[in-house]
């Protein structure tokens, strides 16, 4: 079903005349960044590390507490995160998080190479401009220290930042400057990278002629480094944009090239390679050719699909190292074997039938073959209309938790109003009334104002106004309904303070202009929730609150340094459930990492949708 899925969509991309972009996009945006990251030389940086060791490490840097082995375990898992499962927004987490700790370690070379990473991830997003102001002061400090590779590497980083902004004139002086240092450096890396990045720009345009143009002038250079990659790069992109500039004898001479060059174990650039000659035989009219290689190009699009499935269950038991976890996946792969089994068989079974049914009556085999086609047919509509069902069902279920959900949560903020105009109105009128009379009687017997009980009385009525006016605000924060939900939570981290209470540093990144106001007011009762139960549990001396927003994701994370627990063996409370039924509320997940003695780190992650995501 999978390769006549995918050949059904390629017939229909060859009919409307238009060739496929994104894949080689994607390749091109990967093997940019990788450029830049192998140009950055630091072994600790750049050698790539397995999920072991990035455990290890991050073992290591708890358990004694070591701030930057646990910055770089978090480096080196947003690279893993991205290369092995693709899923880049968790990566952006990851480094986010690393930034943040290289931070407190004093380290500055690696405070600010890790910020220059992060930079890349914030372009990506359509974040440029907090991205050239972070590579900015990257590139000052490599200027300062005298690093002339980090500094030409960056000054062309920042180059592409410009010019996707369309600023021409300083992505222009920005590349006369790299181009001028990068021949002290000569650095053909560097060279490749700009290239490719200048071919992608040129396609954007519909310049295919430009783009094959330099896409021919980096196979040159790879060619001149032996460089495997980059020459197969260099190939398919010659033959792709040949294809595209309807030059179709020059795009199958380099495809095939391409073809014979590309690693086998690279099934993404194959799959690539197989649709485009598939393209271009039928922009000839070579039809059989052409389907020949729709059809390899969709049995490596399965085998690439298998493999990302793995990939998946990989992440997924390494993220939920649990129990019910390992369990879930050990039946699934029995599963998997029993169906892998069970079609073994079946297909033994017909393959024995068919010769048997061969030898007395050719024609009785092509109506069993028939009839067994039709059955299959019919078990597989049948298993997706099942399917179908059982996904209503669940919608259905979903979508009444939510409302039930969405009821209380509405009855609880409705309630809260009620009680803090309560305490304002009455109790805060009656305070009020009791204070004006105490000064009353005060100036009318000036002696009592001496007296160590009046000025107790006087002391407690104070502290009972101040009191019922932090209940109130605590109860409705008018910051949230006036300026929004980073001035809220800055108000809120701010009113913790005092002997004895932790230091509370609060981060955002990101633009909040759009959030709803429904999704705000939660976020803000989880992160006030949080705090509480820190404060009242944890008995930490520093607690970090930070929010960051993606294009289509919201993150919330407080993290403390207090005694921590264990997540298994501790009881909810009813601040924890509040926390999750919110995170449910918004469709979002929740995740507590935290042992006995080394703190704790909540995260909560919030889909947005693409109005609420953009600026």
């Amino acid at each position: 079903m999978g390769a006549l899925t995918i050949h059904s969509l390629f017939l229909h991309q060859t009919k409307s005349g238009q060739a496929d972009k994104t894949p080689l996009r994607k390749l091109l945006i990967f093997l940019f960044l990788l450029c830049f990251v192998q140009a950055f030389a630091q072994p600790e940086f750049d050698k790539r590390l397995s999920f072991d060791e990035i455990q290890a490490l991050l073992k290591d840097g708890i358990s004694p507490r070591d701030l930057r082995k646990q910055a770089m375990a978090w480096y080196h898992w947003a690279y893993y995160d991205e290369e092995q499962t693709g899923l880049p927004d968790s990566a952006f987490q990851y480094l986010a998080h690393s930034v943040a700790l290289f931070a407190q370690t004093n380290d500055t070379f690696a405070y600010q190479r890790a910020r220059a990473d992060l930079a890349d991830r914030l372009a990506a997003r359509n974040l440029s401009d907090e991205a050239i102001k972070m590579q900015q002061e990257a590139l000052e400090y490599f200027r300062r220290t005298g690093n002339l590779r980090l500094e030409t590497h960056l000054l062309a980083r920042m180059s592409r930042v410009y010019l996707n902004k369309g600023e021409n004139e300083k992505a222009l002086a920005l590349k006369r400057a790299f181009t001028i240092k990068n021949g002290v450096l000569k650095d053909t890396v560097l060279a490749i990278a700009v290239a490719k990045y200048e071919v992608e720009h040129d396609a954007q345009l519909g310049k295919y002629a430009f783009a094959r143009y330099g896409a021919s002038n980096a196979l040159r250079l790879a060619e001149q480094i032996k460089r495997n990659d980059f020459i197969t790069w260099g190939q398919f992109s010659v033959g792709y944009y040949s294809l595209l500039d309807k030059d179709y004898k020059m795009a199958l001479f380099f495809l095939k090239k391409a073809e014979r060059s590309a690693p086998r174990s690279n099934l993404q650039m194959r799959r690539d390679i197989c649709r485009q000659m598939s393209l271009t035989y039928e922009a000839l009219d070579s039809l059989p050719l052409a389907l020949r290689y729709s059809y390899r190009a969709a049995e490596i699009s399965d085998s690439l699909l298998i493999q990302e499935q793995q990939a998946a269950l990989h992440r997924l038991a390494f993220q939920f190292d649990t129990h019910q976890k390992r369990i879930e996946i050990d039946l699934l792969e029995k599963e998997k074997s029993a169906a892998q089994e069970q079609s073994k068989q079946q297909q033994l079974g017909l393959a024995t039938l068919g010769v048997a049914l061969a030898a007395v009556l050719l024609a009785l085999f092509f109506i069993v073959r028939d009839y067994n086609h039709r059955m299959r047919v019919n078990k597989v509509i049948t298993a997706q209309t099942e399917e179908i069902n059982q996904q209503k069902i669940r919608d259905l279920e979903n979508t009444l938790k939510i409302e039930t959900m969405q009821s209380m949560l509405a009855g609880q903020e409705s309630e809260r109003q009620r009680v803090a105009q309560d305490l304002h109105d009455s109790v805060g009128g009656l305070l009020a009334a009791v204070k004006i009379q105490l000064e009353t009687m005060t100036a009318k017997k000036p002696e009592r104002a001496q007296d160590e009980d009046w000025k107790k009385i006087r002391g407690l009525l104070d502290e009972t106004v101040a009191e019922t006016r932090h209940i109130a605000r605590n109860m409705q924060p008018s910051a949230l309904m006036e300026f929004g939900l980073v001035t809220a939570l800055r108000d809120l981290c701010n009113r913790v303070h005092g002997e004895g209470v932790p230091h509370i540093t609060f981060q955002h990144f990101g633009e909040f202009a759009n959030i709803d106001r429904e999704i705000a007011l939660n976020c803000y009762r989880i992160i006030q929730e949080l705090l509480q139960n820190t404060l009242k549990h944890a008995h930490a001396t520093e607690i970090l609150v930070q929010i960051t927003q993606t294009d289509n994701q919201l993150a919330l994370l407080v993290e403390d340094d207090g005694t921590g627990f264990d997540p298994q063996n501790t009881q909810k409370g009813m601040g924890t459930d509040n926390v999750a039924r919110r995170a449910q509320f918004l469709k979002g997940e929740l995740s507590v990492q935290s042992s006995k003695g080394q703190g704790t780190s909540t995260l909560v992650t919030v889909p947005l949708s693409e109005t609420q995501g953009k600026p």
